[in-house]
């Protein structure tokens, strides 16, 4: 009698075990499918590196547009990001048969090598200043551009630029220096960020007698993220007589490409679809 409760024991024991790993299963096996889904659909846009001036590989993703009527927009991430937080957006820009290039900047992501093999990371930048790794991310833009132009065809008066953060001043920075790019697209951008100042190249937006319309340039920033807003908003001040300057307020502190939700995203994709 006490042999045969043992083994009823021990087959209640086991059913229980064989239970609880069928739970798991069912609880885990839903957001497989959805990673999975995530893995096959994988991200949007082709492999593609160009060297800078001063020999660092930069990996990025290209797309072209879908006529030689779209645009291919450059697209820059923040300070300790990488390209990735832009796949969500791309989307969006896509849709309207748009191009893009996004790449890891300097320092970040897959561009921490240089040709001869040694490896840079942005939290080794130190101070700011002139020939630093911060300043040279203007150049290593300049670079993107000639990617275009000579590897893909793409004239510079087909291109645009939208940065996050500290890549938005250096959108800014370079695109004060090439008045054929447009649109530009800036999300949360500060006065200062790592010794990129943004106050004198602002100016390039301005009304001029060389420019009676202006350029475009659309701002983004949140009022709660107090930075990025109090900057933003004294940029716009000097270019709000341009009536091609679009200020968009974001919600509550989000910051950068967070700032991109649906109604967010609608809005900078149909206005850039303008110019």
């Amino acid at each position: 009698m006490m042999s045969a409760l043992i083994k009823r024991i021990n087959f209640m024991f086991n059913l229980k075990k064989l239970l609880i790993i069928i739970l798991t299963a069912l609880i885990i096996m839903p957001n497989s499918v959805c990673y999975a889904r995530r893995r096959r659909g994988g991200r949007i846009g082709k492999k593609i590196s160009f060297v800078t001036k001063d020999g660092i590989v930069i990996n990025g993703l290209y797309q072209k547009p879908s006529s030689a009527r779209r645009k291919v927009f450059i697209l820059l991430h923040g300070l300790g990001s990488n390209q990735e937080e832009w796949q969500g957006f791309i989307k969006r820009l896509i849709k309207y048969g748009n191009g893009f290039l996004s790449y890891d900047a300097r320092g970040h992501g897959n561009s921490t090598q240089k040709e001869d093999g040694q490896t840079i990371n942005y939290q080794n930048f130190g101070a700011s200043g002139q020939n630093t790794h911060w300043e040279k991310m203007v150049s290593d833009l300049e670079e993107a551009v000639k990617y275009l132009e000579t590897k893909r065809a793409i004239r510079e008066n087909r291109i645009g630029l939208i940065g996050a953060s500290l890549g938005a001043n250096v959108c800014l920075i370079y695109a004060s220096k090439n008045e054929k790019i447009m649109p530009v697209v800036l999300l949360s951008p500060g006065l200062n960020y790592a010794g990129l100042d943004t106050r004198e190249a602002i100016s390039a937006f301005k009304i001029s007698e060389e420019n009676k319309k202006g350029r475009p340039l659309a701002i983004v920033s949140s009022p709660n993220d107090t930075y990025a807003y109090q900057s933003s908003y004294l940029l716009y001040n000097q270019v709000k007589a341009n009536k091609r300057v679009l200020f968009v307020q974001g919600n509550n502190s989000s910051h950068g490409v967070q700032m991109l939700n649906k109604s967010i995203s609608y809005k900078i994709v149909n206005w850039i679809q303008r110019y």
